[in-house]
């Protein structure tokens, strides 16, 4: 099979039980060293519930990353106004980060968008400054796809995906395939990561789980630390921006009245 990222050869490389039912192969890159399943003929059903039950660390997630992007705007994207958030699942992000006073807008066609009704992106709606993928990347059936729409959307992307240990565990051995859910059907290598950033002329900057795809240069340890999470209790009082919570209630009470 021919690598989904740089299109190399995939060699067989571990078989499962997904969904308590499927038995599926994986494929790993011999040069990427990205992790595939075979042609995902299960999806329809995975996607029975956007979001699976197992989920539990959503809120926290969203919390994290809510600081992470409100300093990285604030600080290293000053200028960056119109920002989207990439597969937003229930649109809390969205919220949350116009709490913080970020023009944020919500795509998501695969789940009801709870939390940020009425901000809606259109899905051809390009010209975004900065965008975020927060646990996507291991949803693509067809990454180059997805990341030439990322491309032309945005400048700038902070994405979640946990990269896959070296050596690769095999899908019994690490948490991250998610074998009840069988939504994560692309696993991603840092040197996969790498070669993504470099084909479409991005910075990569890298903690853990979460990585900054920059089309203009940053400044690695500055974000570094801002990734780590660590520099918000010095930086949060700092360039506070106004919250856009109140014009957004005034905006869904006309919404409500005109449509009364």
């Amino acid at each position: 099979m021919d690598c989904l990222v740089c299109r190399h050869n995939a060699d067989s490389f571990a078989h499962a039980t997904i969904l308590g039912k499927y038995e599926i192969e994986y494929f790993r890159c011999r040069d990427c060293h990205f992790i595939q399943t075979e042609q995902p003929y299960w999806l329809e059903e995975a996607y029975g519930d956007a979001i699976i039950a197992s989920d539990v660390g959503l809120i926290a997630r969203n919390e994290r990353f809510a600081r992470i992007t409100d300093l990285l705007l604030r600080f290293i994207y000053p200028k960056a106004f119109h920002c989207l958030d990439y597969g937003g699942g229930y649109g809390m992000f969205t919220r949350m980060m116009r709490d913080r006073g970020h023009h944020f807008l919500h795509r998501d066609p695969y789940c009801q968008n709870l939390f940020a009704a009425g901000l809606e992106a259109e899905s051809c709606a390009n010209g975004f400054d900065f965008l975020t993928a927060f646990e996507v990347f291991e949803h693509f059936e067809n990454p180059h796809k997805e990341l030439q729409r990322m491309d032309a959307t945005a400048d700038h992307w902070l994405i979640s995906t946990e990269p896959v240990p070296d050596p690769a565990p095999q899908p019994d051995q690490w948490w991250y395939y998610v074998l009840d859910g069988g939504q994560h059907i692309s696993l991603w290598s840092k040197r996969a990561l790498q070669t993504v950033a470099a084909h479409y002329g991005r910075q990569l900057v890298s903690y853990r789980g979460i990585h900054l795809m920059s089309q203009s240069k940053v400044n690695p340890l500055w974000v570094t630390q801002i990734l780590r999470d660590k520099a918000s209790r010095v930086l949060a009082p700092l360039r506070r921006r106004r919250s856009l919570l109140q014009d957004d209630f005034q905006r869904a009470v006309a919404t409500v009245r005109r449509a009364a």
